[in-house]
Formats: C-alpha cells, sequence, structure tokens
C-alpha cells in the first residue's frame, strides 16, 4: 500500500484514521506550554523535570530562528527512542525557555530494547520482503527502538525502507518497526523529511539569461475573466514578461540549475531538462514544453530568493529539485524525502500557474523547518492553507493582482477540469475542536484548507492597508518563525497561539498580534486562557438594578490567577465589580456582578458586556484578555421542545438502509421561524461518515443537515447552524410557522455499524417580556385559607378577580 505524497495541491491523502491506524500511535493531544524561566545550567534536563520523562541525550535536530534557538529531542526509554513520542524547547538569545511544546506519555515498557543478539531478526523479516518493491538498508542500519501501541511499549528494531508497488510512479519511504525476532511487522509510520541538499548546482560556471517567463498567470497579467487555457491556445505578448535567470554554463551548454534550484527528469515519463547552446534560447512561448521548465525553475528560485531575503539563509538547506513534467496526472506536489516539486502536466500545466511553485515551495519551507511534523492533528489542512497563503502573498505584490481576483488560489490551474477554487476569503467557516483536519476535506460545512488560509490573508491584507507595503515581508517572516519549536499532532488554535504570540515579540510596535487575533477570532480559532458566560436566563429589565451570575471557565490547560476581572465602561450600563481567584485547570468559578441598565434601552435588544481580565500567565499575549457578553434587554422568551432519543437502525446492506424516525411537537403559537432558529443534536455512531440527516418542519420542509461528512470521531454534538454548519441552509425554513411536529430523520447507509441518539431539541426566541411582576397590595386581601374553627370563609375570589388586570399586566415584545 502506497501513501500519497505530503503537500499535494489536489490529491487526497488518506483519512487520518487509516493513518493513525498505521501509524498505532496514541491520539492524545500534544501539549503548548508558555514558560517564564532564566537560563538552565542543563537545558535537556530541566526539560525532563518539566515533563516528567527521559529524553536523548542529544536533540533529534535543531533550528535557529530570529527569535531564538529551538532544540527537538526524542522520548526515550532504556536508552532507546520511543517513537512518535517527542519534547521542542523554544531558547532565547540568552538561553531562557520562553516555550515548550510535546507529546511525551509516562510510559514502562513490558521488555527491555532489542539487543545485538537478535539482530538477526532484521535479516529474517527482510527476507520474507518482495525485493523488486522493497529496498532497505542491512541490519547493521537498524536500531533498537520502542514501538508504542496505545498505553503498551514493545520492543522493535526500526529499519528504514523504500516501496515502490509496480505501476505506481512514486514511492514510499517508511520506517518499519519489527519485533526484535523478526517475526512480525508491529507497524510503520512514514520516515522524517530530508532536509540535505541532494541537487547540487552542475559544474560548471554561473551564467545570466533572459528568459521569457509568466510573472503573473495569464487571466491576472491580461485581467481577462474569460481566459481559459487550452491546447492551442495562443496568447498576446503583454502574457509575458522577460526577467534575468541565473543558469549554469556547462560546456558551452546553458542549463537550468543553479544554488538554489534544478530542473530533473525525477519521474515518469522521460522527459530530459531543457537546456541551450545559445543564451538567447530561453525566449520560449507557453506552447512549447521547455517553456515549463523555464518558469517553473524561474519560480522556484525566486521563492528561495525570498526565504534568504527574510532572514533564513541557510533554512532551505541549498538547491531543491523540480520536475515539470511530473506523472500522467493533473496534480502537483512536493516530495518532502526527496526535496523535489513534482509539477503535473495533464490539464493545465501546473507550471504555468506561478501559485502552484509557490505553492508546493510553501510545503517545501515547513518540511525543512519541522521534518517530523507528518499529518496527525491538523497539519493537513495548516500546512495547505499556509501554502495557499505564502502563493498569494506573492501575488499581492503585483498591483494586476490585487485588483484581479485577489482572493482566488491557482487563478489559472484551477479554472478547468471541474475543480472548485480554492479561497481564502472563506469568512463562514468556522473551527471545531471535534474535528480532525486533514488536507483538501470539507469540514463542518467548509474546506478546512481555507479555514486556515483564510484568516492568514486577512491579517495580511490588514496589515497592509495599515502599515504599507512593509508589512508583506515582515508577515511573511512572522508566519514562517511562528513554526519553529513545534512538532507532531499540532491542533490549528495552538499554531494561532503560538502566531499571535510571534507577532508580537518579533514586531511589539506593530499592530500585527491584534490583526491576527481578531482575524483567528472571527473564524473560532483562537480560545482564550478563560471562557465566562452569563448564567442561563439572565436578563436585565431596563431601569432595572440587579446582580448578575458570571460563570468563568478556565481553559488554559494548568492552574490560572485572575489578577483582577473588571466590567469595562459601556454605554447603557452601570456596574464596579470586580473580582480575583485562582482556578484550577478545568476549573470553574462564579463572579456575581452588580448591574443597573439605563433606563432609555430597548426591550428586546441585547447590550454588549465587555469584561477585562488580567491574568499571571507566561506569554504577553495571553495577560490581559477581553470577552464580550452579549446581554438581554428584558426577559427572553422561549419556544423549545426537547425529543427523546433511541438506537439508530442499522443498514442490512448497501442498497436496503436503515432508516430512524424522531419526532417532537412544539406547542400552538403564532411564531414564526427566523435566524434564531437553532436545532441541537447529541448522536453517536461507529461511522458518521455514513449517516444522512434531515429536519422537516411541521410545514413540510425538509432540510438537510449532515450528508455522509467527515468526521474524525464518533460523537456529532452541537447546534445548527451556531457551531456546526448545516448540509442545507436553515434560511429554507425562515417565516414557516414554529409550532407544530418535527420530524428527525437519520438514515445509516452502510452495513455493520452502530449508534445511539441521546437527545436532539428545537428552540427560538419568540419574543421578549419587558415589565416587571406587580407586586400585591398589602390592604384588603383576605387570607386564602381556613379559619381556626374550621368553618367557611368569605371568599377572596372576588377581590383578586378585581386585582386581575393589575396583577397580570405585561409588555411583551413579539418577533
Amino acid at each position: 500500500m502506497t501513501l500519497p505524497l505530503i503537500g499535494s495541491t489536489t490529491m487526497k491523502p488518506l483519512l487520518p484514521a487509516l493513518l493513525l491506524g498505521l501509524a498505532g500511535f496514541s491520539t492524545q493531544a500534544a501539549e503548548l506550554r508558555f514558560v517564564e524561566q532564566d537560563a538552565p545550567a542543563d537545558t535537556r534536563l530541566w526539560l525532563e523535570q518539566q515533563l516528567g520523562v527521559t529524553l536523548s541525550d542529544a536533540p533529534a535536530y535543531q533550528r535557529q530562528g530570529k527569535l531564538g534557538h529551538y532544540l527537538h529531542y526524542r522520548q526515550q526509554l532504556n536508552g532507546a527512542p520511543i517513537a512518535g513520542l517527542m519534547a521542542a524547547v523554544s531558547l532565547d538569545e540568552q538561553g531562557r525557555p520562553w516555550r515548550l511544546y510535546h507529546n511525551t506519555r509516562l510510559m514502562q515498557a513490558q521488555a527491555t530494547p532489542c539487543d545485538e543478539a537478535s539482530r538477526a531478526g532484521v535479516d529474517a523479516y527482510t527476507a520474507t520482503l518482495d525485493g523488486a518493491v522493497w529496498q532497505f538498508a542491512g541490519s547493521d542500519e537498524a536500531q533498537p527502538w520502542y514501538w508504542q501501541d496505545g498505553d503498551t511499549l514493545t520492543a522493535a528494531w526500526r529499519l528504514l525502507a523504500v516501496e515502490s508497488q509496480p505501476g505506481n510512479s512514486k514511492s514510499s519511504h517508511w520506517q518499519l518497526f519489527v519485533t526484535c525476532d523478526g517475526s512480525a511487522l508491529l507497524g510503520r509510520t512514514l520516515q522524517e523529511a530530508n532536509t540535505r541538499a541532494e541537487a547540487v548546482p552542475l559544474a560548471g560556471e554561473a551564467a545570466t539569461v533572459q528568459a521569457r517567463i509568466f510573472a503573473l498567470d495569464p487571466r491576472t497579467q491580461l485581467q481577462d475573466g474569460n481566459l481559459l487555457w487550452r491546447h492551442d491556445l495562443v496568447l498576446d505578448n503583454g502574457a509575458y514578461r522577460t526577467a534575468p535567470l541565473t543558469v549554469q554554463k556547462v560546456d558551452d551548454t546553458y542549463q537550468l540549475s543553479g544554488p538554489r534550484a534544478r530542473v530533473v527528469d525525477g519521474t515518469a515519463p522521460e522527459t530530459a531538462p531543457f537546456s541551450s547552446p545559445d543564451a538567447d534560447g530561453f525566449q520560449l512561448d507557453h506552447q512549447q514544453p521547455a517553456f515549463l521548465d523555464i518558469n517553473g525553475y524561474y519560480h522556484l528560485d525566486l521563492a528561495q530568493r525570498h526565504v534568504e531575503s527574510l532572514g533564513y539563509p541557510t533554512l532551505m538547506g541549498g538547491p531543491l529539485a523540480i520536475d515539470t513534467d511530473a506523472g500522467e496526472q493533473d496534480n502537483s506536489l512536493y516530495d518532502p524525502f526527496l526535496r523535489r516539486l513534482e509539477i503535473g502536466r495533464i490539464g493545465v500545466p501546473d507550471a504555468e500557474d506561478p501559485m502552484v511553485i509557490w505553492h508546493e515551495f510553501g510545503h517545501a519551507v515547513q518540511h525543512h523547518i519541522l521534518p517530523d511534523m507528518g499529518e496527525e492533528g491538523d497539519w493537513g489542512a495548516i500546512g495547505e492553507g499556509f501554502s495557499d497563503y505564502l502563493a498569494a502573498s506573492w501575488r499581492q505584490r503585483s498591483p494586476e493582482a490585487r485588483q484581479f481576483e485577489p482572493f482566488m488560489v491557482f487563478n489559472w490551474d484551477a479554472r478547468i477540469s471541474g475543480r472548485t477554487p480554492r479561497q481564502l476569503d472563506d469568512l463562514r467557516a468556522r473551527y471545531h475542536p471535534g474535528f480532525l483536519y486533514p488536507a483538501h476535506l470539507t469540514i463542518n460545512g467548509s474546506n478546512g484548507d481555507q479555514l486556515w488560509g483564510t484568516p492568514l490573508f486577512t491579517a495580511l491584507r490588514q496589515a497592509v492597508e495599515q502599515y504599507g507595503e512593509v508589512a508583506r515581508d515582515e508577515f511573511d517572516t512572522l508566519l514562517i518563525e511562528s513554526h519553529f519549536g513545534l512538532g507532531p499532532q499540532v491542533r490549528m488554535p495552538q499554531l494561532a497561539r503560538v502566531t499571535v504570540d510571534t507577532a508580537n515579540r518579533l514586531y511589539p510596535d506593530r499592530s500585527y498580534g491584534k490583526l491576527l487575533e481578531q482575524a483567528f477570532r472571527h473564524h473560532a480559532l483562537l480560545p482564550t486562557p478563560i471562557a465566562a458566560r452569563l448564567a442561563d436566563d439572565s436578563y436585565l429589565l431596563p431601569g432595572e438594578k440587579k446582580s448578575l451570575a458570571i460563570e468563568l471557565t478556565n481553559q488554559s490547560g494548568r492552574p490560572l490567577t485572575v489578577a483582577d476581572a473588571s466590567l469595562l465602561p459601556t454605554k447603557g450600563l452601570m456596574g464596579d465589580g470586580h473580582w480575583q481567584g485562582e482556578l484550577n485547570a478545568d476549573g470553574t468559578a462564579r463572579w456575581t456582578l452588580p448591574l443597573e441598565a439605563a433606563s432609555n434601552l430597548t426591550c428586546g435588544e441585547a447590550v454588549t458586556l465587555p469584561l477585562q481580565f488580567q491574568l499571571t500567565l507566561p506569554s504577553p499575549t495571553e495577560r490581559q484578555t477581553r470577552l464580550d457578553l452579549q446581554l438581554p434587554i428584558g426577559e427572553p422568551l422561549w419556544q423549545r421542545a426537547i425529543g427523546q432519543g433511541g438506537q439508530i437502525k442499522d443498514a442490512v446492506s448497501d442498497e436496503r438502509h436503515g432508516l430512524s424516525r424522531f419526532t417532537l411537537t412544539l406547542p400552538e403559537s403564532k411564531a414564526r421561524i427566523d435566524s434564531g432558529f437553532v436545532v441541537a443534536l447529541d448522536l453517536e455512531h461507529s461511522k458518521l461518515e455514513q449517516l444522512e440527516i434531515w429536519l422537516t418542519s411541521p410545514y413540510g420542509t425538509r432540510i438537510s443537515l449532515w450528508n455522509k461528512g467527515y468526521a474524525s470521531h464518533t460523537r456529532l454534538k452541537g447546534e445548527f447552524p451556531r457551531e456546526l454548519v448545516p448540509f442545507e441552509s436553515l434560511d429554507k425554513l425562515h417565516g414557516e410557522p414554529l409550532a407544530g411536529r418535527w420530524l428527525l430523520e437519520i438514515n445509516d447507509t452502510s452495513a455493520g455499524d452502530t449508534g445511539q441518539l441521546r437527545n436532539w431539541r428545537v428552540a427560538q426566541q419568540v419574543g421578549t417580556r419587558c415589565d416587571k411582576d406587580e407586586a400585591l397590595p398589602n390592604t384588603g386581601i383576605i387570607p386564602l385559607e381556613q379559619d381556626e374553627g374550621g368553618g367557611g370563609t368569605a371568599s377572596p375570589l372576588l377581590l383578586l378577580l378585581a386585582l386581575w388586570p393589575r396583577l397580570w399586566r405585561r409588555s411583551v415584545s413579539r418577533r
């Protein structure tokens, strides 16, 4: 079985569940921790004490960035590394730790590591492999490791191997973990990325030629939204630009090779790299196949120069290879094991689109910073989103691109073959912590790649508007720097925290951190260290003075001290309450806040309750947090109903589905469905991706809530449309009667898996009550009780009936 390579522009990788099945690694979340610490005498020993584990004597690798030095260690036991477990520490220029990232675990081994006496087991295992498919080093290269399967550690030999299946032009680079005696394969994972230069410049001397290239894709260069690629397309000279190109002159032949890039023929079909005996031979048009080599080489060289100019002169480790005729597929990718960009030529030749080259180079940047990043956690979508950003950031440096399809990715390549172009303005995308985000998948209603790329690009455009062109290089720099010191299993909220913190450390006099924070918060990507919500049924009437309860939750993952919590000045509300206290990790507390509402506030609306928190946290970015709550003016009137759950019927076969129906009824009212309508589900199923879920209104309108959506878990819990994005918009229901019988249908489309609906509900606010209950008068009321003699009493009902209008007079706002 061959896995698709990391960084594919269009190819979908295997689902994370399968990747985890191959790896066998625990899915326990990695931890991000900011610290304040003087420089330790022994960094590794200090890190071991912080984590309570044993680490490798020397770093597995280390990097130098603008903010300092980054050391990456492997967790080990009995002197042998544990597959998949690592710890990274970020040190400033004085050697002081300021951030940790790790996925280490407290582990115990059942056996000692494999010893030299069992090394023959490696040969015994490799003898069972097909030599036509597998290439591997000798047994003397195998190393004793531990293989992790849940909480169990098994001693193993680690063997590096390359798998080349017949009919597949791509090879897979594996780490094989074999039992000490060679009797079984425990598991396998992809190798770490190669960061050493392999494509060295050819012998000869450097030379400069003038080359004809696409500085921008033809649509953008010509500002023509109707222009599409075709085989016989002849482009006007205005689509091209002439640019100087550094090449290598070898034996009177000019070849596309240099200190930053080299054109190679790395995959089938066999296509010799372009060369010319004439310095003027690089003036080709796009219909000539060699143009792709020239254009691809130019942009890869340009991208390398760009990263060097940002202050990372040695990051990429020398020239990268590029093959612009890589296989019979409409797809491009970066091969992190061969350090090679492989550019597809089917359909639109991808090398004609400069954004494709810059995008794949973005993957190369990430893998050179973090060779062990893998695709667990959210790295898949993060990698695509960052690479989309880098390509779009480069493109935005051109005035033509800033005004023509500015948010589209691959303006030239993605306009054909039926694909929907990715965008960097997906403002409806929202992160859901219950999902993992691999590359290229639509999750919770939006493409996961766009979910990460959009806030980066949004903040960049705002930064340029505020600070001018200088912001472009600075933004690229801080986003590259944000990758240092991380590792496998990163989630988007973790990288969002690091990115904001990096912006504030690198550019304290700019508002980049604030812009990124706003963009991330819009997409629910940046949870605050502390969460606050009004207690249920909280509201104020106009002119009312009352204390409200605010429920606080520690989301920082560590004990948290709230030095001060206060209400910021806000129009229409008066209050001067403060709160201080300690919160345990994941702990909660209640803050009672006295408030008075202005008498001129409008009933039925909501006012913002701005809360400021001063926190004692190591990251300067997180020490001050503002949270805005929405306080209803007037008592909200709700119409809601909770439906019973039950077993979800299993399908009999792929043709005979299992359909389960559940109903609930909302009482009679005149209310109509509006934008405040929500439907909440809580269900479990072993294969959520095989379920179809529909909601049918009392009026008969049927809405698809879930259509075999991707899920990395077995529980679907949340509110549509606030937390979960329905497959079809609930707007179709607007204006229909709210009251009546609601039907929920769950269709299991594949046999063999089970599930249960725990509960579900529909709800909507239908009005607001705005007056206080009027107190009963104390005078003239006869008590409703028997007298001591046990005889009858004079009826008080006549008096109560007389008071009825006064007792129940209300001012009610209806929606």
